[in-house]
């Protein structure tokens, strides 16, 4: 007897109980529902429910696909807008931007302690609410273990976030042409795969020549620059080099392998504070004539570690210069367009929906990626709102990879089943997963002696 007691009482039952565990800004209830089957609002989710609506959460599911559809019976889409359960989400999306007055709340993971308490049909309900109130909304499904997201969509065989991450971004170049992988886009290849190489390019009018170490650029040259615009003659036009010394700086240049900056520094004709102004006026130069090279050819080839480490003596951030600098759109249509293809519309208005792709052998390792964060970087700048939905977090550590690309995490709680010892703050804020909010799922109005105010309101509110 006492076991079960203390079983019992180790389950969240009331919005309070959780509030002591956790101290965060956001407590929503999210009452039981009873869908309106064949409702004219019913129409967002691909499969028709024709048959008579059983409560989903009251028996266990005899399979997935019993499951999957009681999930969708779930959704708000099979309720009318009048009902506590419609109003408990736009609850939710008041307190949500609320708590966020102070900064443009963009992204947010969603997410449970173990699986069964909601959170999928939670991301849905959330991102249709915010979606009614004329934001363009993003439902990402992170979850590449099993991901019901999709399913519940029935896009759970389409290409998504795992196709981008793994093979888009992934793909190993050799050669091509500029016209089918735009310049921006090859340089933001080189980084995604951290590759060490140098990326030529040329066409008729210029031929440039880019090194990377480990996806780093360190280094622009310009092969073919006006004879007038190269460093000795913009010294000698600028009478910081005399002719007689830069034909001893040239000859010298002819047995070394010494960049021309530093032959004319090591021998003394020209100071290095003058070297390092006059090359940054040369690299941002070179950077604007390669930004703007929109027909020509590419090849990558291989950096010797005598090249990298030649590269790196130049005092100049080539990186920051670029961003600074580049003329062109920071992403070509390369992968603009391959992220936008996998991109799917809902029937509900505003709402559209990234799938979770083939499921990978490393799921962990493909979130946790520079590549994820270069997706949610570009997502973040194309919809207002992004809901990410993600595995819980004591089977997996996928929700807290993720939770650093997002502006933080909701926590759903199924009442009389998340256990008090598993949710602990320290859990998620010491791997940087701050919880802006918690939602207490499937309540029982009135067990819980929440429905007398409730009925109250909302029969005064809405006349019913």
């Amino acid at each position: 007897m006492i076991f079960f007691k203390n079983k019992f009482e180790n389950k969240f039952k009331k919005s309070v109980e959780v509030s002591y565990i956790i101290n965060n800004k956001i407590k929503n209830l999210i009452e039981k529902g009873r869908a309106l089957v064949n409702s004219p609002k019913s129409l967002p989710i691909p499969l028709e429910i024709t048959r008579q609506f059983q409560h989903p959460f009251k028996n266990k599911f005899k399979n997935k696909t019993e499951k999957l559809e009681q999930d969708k019976e779930a959704l708000l889409t099979n309720y009318t807008s009048s009902s506590r359960f419609a109003e408990s989400y736009r609850t939710l999306r008041t307190n949500l931007f609320f708590s966020a007055t102070e900064k443009d709340l963009k992204s947010v993971v969603i997410t449970s302690s173990v699986e069964g308490e909601g959170k999928t049909t939670t991301c849905v309900n959330l991102a249709h609410t915010v979606a009614q109130a004329n934001r363009s909304v993003l439902l990402v499904d992170m979850d590449l273990r099993r991901p019901h997201l999709s399913s519940l969509f029935s896009m759970k065989k389409e290409k998504g976030v795992s196709d981008l991450v793994a093979d888009m971004f992934g793909i190993h170049l050799t050669q091509g042409t500029l016209d089918q992988y735009p310049v921006n886009d090859l340089i933001q290849l080189t980084r995604l795969q951290a590759r060490t190489c140098r990326l030529d390019l040329a066409n008729q009018e210029i031929q440039v020549a880019i090194s990377f170490n480990k996806g780093r650029m360190i280094d622009i040259y310009w092969k073919n620059r006006p004879e007038s615009k190269n460093l000795v003659n913009t010294l000698i036009q600028e009478k910081l080099l005399s002719e007689k010394e830069a034909l001893l700086a040239l000859g010298h240049q002819k047995k070394s392998v010494r960049r021309m900056g530093t032959i004319l520094y090591t021998m003394g004709f020209v100071s290095k504070n003058d070297i390092a102004k006059f090359l940054s006026v040369h690299t941002i130069e070179a950077i604007k004539a390669v930004s703007a090279m929109e027909q020509g050819e590419f090849n990558f080839s291989s950096l010797s570690a005598a090249e990298v480490k030649k590269s790196l003596t130049q005092d100049i951030d080539f990186e920051k210069l670029y961003a600074e600098f580049n003329v062109g759109e920071d992403m070509g249509d390369f992968l603009k367009n391959g992220i936008e293809e996998m991109i799917q519309p809902t029937y509900t208005e505003n709402l559209f929906i990234l799938p979770a792709g083939r499921v990978p052998p490393n799921p962990a390792e493909l979130v946790g990626s520079n590549r994820t964060g270069f997706l949610m970087d570009y997502l973040k700048h194309r919809y207002d709102f992004i809901v990410i939905d993600t595995p819980p977090v004591m089977p997996a550590t996928d929700a807290l990879l993720v939770a650093p690309h997002t502006d933080g995490a909701i926590l759903v709680i199924k009442s009389h089943q998340a256990d008090r010892k598993i949710i602990q703050t320290d859990q998620f804020e010491s791997n940087n997963l701050p919880i802006i909010g918690t939602v207490l799922n499937r309540v029982n109005m009135k067990k819980e002696g929440y429905y007398k105010y409730y009925q109250k309101y909302y029969s005064s509110y809405y006349g019913n």
